[in-house]
């Protein structure tokens, strides 16, 4: 069965991009386990052959919206998932990516749009520094 952590109709629930339920969804996938699979701590995923998941998911997932790997590698950076460093795998995940607890996700969206809005006004911030030099 298709994920479903989230309702169709608009009750203030905070509803999730395609991208976050497409990558849950090939995750947690058992036929594509050879290809992408839940690590074994179960709150990252490892992409397991480069190849096939290049040409069985990403071009031909509408969810993803990643004709290539940079731009998948852009999109899991942009919707927070970080690379687990030390894994010897292409391996990416985040504290509210966890197996079977999808409805985390939610808060993984609300701290990377906190982050970019943090980053945002940092940045405003420091282009507005030279003018208050007088």
């Amino acid at each position: 069965e298709k994920f479903k952590a989230f309702p169709t109709t608009n009750t203030g629930a905070i509803r999730l991009p395609a991208f976050y339920v497409g990558v849950y969804e090939a995750v947690d996938d058992p036929s594509l386990n050879s290809i992408i699979s839940w690590s074994t701590s179960n709150r990252s995923f490892i992409i397991w052959n480069p190849e096939e998941f290049h040409r069985r998911i990403l071009s031909t997932s509408v969810q993803l919206l990643s004709p290539d790997y940079s731009t998948f590698f852009s999109q899991l950076d942009f919707h927070g998932f970080q690379r687990i460093k030390g894994s010897g795998h292409l391996e990416f995940g985040d504290t509210y990516f966890v197996r079977g607890k999808p409805e985390l996700m939610k808060e993984m969206r609300i701290r990377s749009v906190l982050k970019r809005i943090q980053k945002a006004r940092e940045e405003e911030l420091e282009d507005r520094l030279p003018l208050l030099r007088i």
